[in-house]
């Protein structure tokens, strides 16, 4: 496992296709991978399962496949987060199914902002979340990124710059971006 002694170096192997440092790999990553969880059930008040739960769920769902092309520790928890958001906007739209007839929740910018979130999200804003960030990914990747390290992830904008490269100005610059291309379609539409 020569060159696989960092985190990076370790994920990077085992995305390689050496399973054999799945174990040891999975007990580094965890106590990371929950606090991620546990920050995004934290905003989910339908969401029946914990952050073990969910950690679990998202790793047999994707995670462990391997196959990632990572950058660093920090892209891999980001790639992580995408995928418990995809578990949780599964679970939504299972929900969604087995109440249909209900009419959907318009959610104010001021909702999306971290520490100002709703205390509990229901199915429809984690579903309408994920719909727009995957909207977002798909205008502008740079953007999604951003937003989606600094309000799932939880990195700082700082950090986020730390690790990117870019200047703080740039993240910022980006983050208030992806707030306002959010807002615009998260605002109820005025006939």
């Amino acid at each position: 496992m020569q060159g696989a002694s960092s985190l990076t170096g370790q994920l990077r192997f085992y995305s390689s296709g050496h399973k054999e440092v799945g174990d040891s790999l999975l007990r580094a990553i965890l106590p990371r991978l929950r606090q991620i969880a546990a920050r995004r059930l934290s905003r989910e008040s339908y969401a029946s399962v914990t952050p073990t739960e969910l950690v679990d769920e998202t790793w047999l769902a994707s995670l462990h496949q391997g196959r990632w092309k990572i950058e660093s520790r920090e892209h891999f928890f980001g790639i992580a987060s995408m995928a418990m958001e995809n578990v949780l906007t599964d679970m939504a739209r299972r929900r969604l199914a087995a109440r249909r007839g209900k009419g959907a929740l318009h959610l104010s910018l001021e909702e999306l902002l971290p520490g100002e979130q709703p205390a509990a999200a229901d199915a429809e804003q984690v579903l309408s979340i994920g719909m727009l960030m995957e909207a977002l990914e798909k205008t502008d990747a740079k953007v999604a990124f951003v937003v989606r390290t600094h309000y799932i992830v939880g990195f700082s904008l700082e950090e986020i710059a730390a690790e990117t490269g870019l200047t703080l100005r740039q993240v910022r610059h980006r983050w208030e971006k992806g707030k306002v291309w959010l807002a615009t379609r998260l605002l109820p539409r005025r006939s």
